[in-house]
């Protein structure tokens, strides 16, 4: 991006912009080819600096790749981060979907079931700060975006402990998800699987996948401390 597309996007003006830009050159994390700026492989630093300060990421990786070979499905860990979900640990199951769900891809955390979950945990009062804000997109025929509609579901994820959503984030893709909680019994992250809907049935997956999720979940929360 050129300096004025730098500025435009983030709502400051030029010169502003540009000793935000040179910093950022300085620093690493940009580089300059003529009238453009574009990032450098550092900025990937930031992210690894914020897993490592989890306690649990890294025993969570080989967990989340027994579940995946186990079930033969895509296995994620995700976060909350202010109205989106951020997922921080991912293995790729053999169904690609056209949503990329990646480590370090924020989504919409309304149409997913670890979002579901992280919500379900929230406070009353946080959890309306959080769906006036947010904006309850429609991604596919199935997505609920209605908020009184949402709480109710909500109230259900708390009761059960856990999601699951069919079908609301992409066409043919269905997820459960559980929470992993500290020892306090607060859900700082949440463990799910997702499959194609004719891999698994919602029967199947309240059967089969439930129980293994939640024993992984169990054994992710043993290493949090606090």
């Amino acid at each position: 991006m050129t300096l004025s597309e730098c500025a435009e996007a983030v709502g400051m003006n030029r010169a502003t912009a540009r000793r935000f830009l040179l910093t950022l050159l300085d620093l690493g994390f940009l580089q300059q080819e003529g009238r453009y700026f574009s990032l450098t492989p550092k900025v990937l630093t930031l992210g690894y600096n914020y897993l490592s300060t989890l306690p649990w990421w890294q025993p969570s990786l080989p967990i989340i790749e027994n579940v995946s070979r186990a079930l033969e499905v895509a296995c994620s860990v995700g976060v909350l981060s202010e109205d989106e979900l951020v997922i921080v640990a991912r293995v790729q199951g053999p169904s690609v979907f056209s949503v990329n769900l990646g480590a370090g891809r924020p989504l919409p955390v309304h149409v997913t079931a670890m979002g579901r979950v992280l919500l379900a945990d929230l406070s009353t009062d946080m959890l309306e700060v959080l769906l006036s804000r947010a904006d309850l997109i429609s991604l596919t025929p199935a997505t609920e975006t209605n908020a009184g509609k949402l709480r109710e579901v909500l109230v259900q994820v708390r009761e059960q402990g856990y999601s699951i959503v069919d079908q609301e984030l992409e066409l043919g893709l269905r997820s459960i998800a559980v929470p992993i909680s500290n020892r306090k019994g607060t859900a700082i992250a949440a463990l799910g699987v997702s499959t194609n809907t004719e891999q698994c049935s919602i029967k199947d997956m309240i059967a089969q996948v439930l129980p293994i999720i939640r024993d992984a979940s169990r054994a992710i929360s043993a290493n949090i401390s606090f």
